[in-house]
């Protein structure tokens, strides 16, 4: 690791000798943020290029009630981000205003093990066998946590199914990782359309596995997603 302040690189240029030494001092991803990528990716976290895939970067942006969410995934990938999340507001459809915190890591040639996981064609993708090989049950405490929740938000529900929102996945994409979820995990998994789109819903009969298995990687701030 470089002596650099990181502070002191806020604001130079992305050619400046000074941030190469520093990208230069670090090497990959720690097994701890890999793992937790690989969720996060699953979600709503993006990779992206500027120079045809030489190097990708970590693109994250939640909703203003997710902010301590995204300041965990700060810290946690804090060698790698140069800057604080930064605060957008626009009006929705309806001109109701929304406040959303995003964030991206530097370019680096570290997140390029994620997009040959992940990028297909120019798009995110979820090939075969990815969460049979890849996903920890870290992993799937991030992927939850990104883009899971209560199946019925009901208070007085005694359902206890989660859901993931895979609607940007295709179909086969959510069937594949449905079966590898139930295959991996022995978690009782079915998908159900939702708008349209396909969606991956463990059910109450597994919710005690799937909560063992990320009880230990799930924020305290997050478990109001938690039947």
């Amino acid at each position: 690791m470089s002596n650099i302040d990181k502070k002191s690189l806020i604001g130079i240029g992305p050619n400046s000798n000074k941030l190469r030494e520093y990208k230069k001092s670090l090497t990959s991803l720690s097994p701890i943020q890999l793992e937790s990528a690989i969720g996060l990716v699953l979600g709503d976290g993006s990779l992206n290029t500027d120079n045809n895939g030489k190097t990708y970067r970590l693109k994250f942006e939640w909703s203003d009630r997710q902010k301590p969410y995204i300041d965990h995934v700060f810290k946690l990938f804090d060698e790698w981000v140069l800057s604080n999340p930064h605060k957008k507001v626009r009006k929705s459809p309806k001109g109701n205003e929304v406040i959303t915190w995003g964030f991206q890591t530097i370019s680096h040639t570290a997140f390029n093990k994620l997009a040959e996981l992940f990028i297909a064609n120019n798009k995110k993708t979820v090939p075969t066998f990815l969460i049979k090989n890849y996903l920890t049950p870290r992993g799937l405490a991030y992927w939850f946590m990104d883009d899971g929740g209560k199946l019925d938000y009901n208070i007085h529900s005694k359902n206890k199914s989660i859901v993931l929102n895979t609607q940007s996945f295709t179909d086969i994409e959510v069937e594949n990782m449905s079966k590898e979820l139930i295959d991996k995990f022995n978690l009782d998994c079915e998908v159900r359309s939702n708008k349209g789109k396909k969606v991956i819903v463990i059910k109450s009969v597994s919710y005690f596995l799937f909560k063992s298995l990320i009880d230990p990687y799930i924020l305290s701030n997050m478990r109001y997603k938690l039947p």
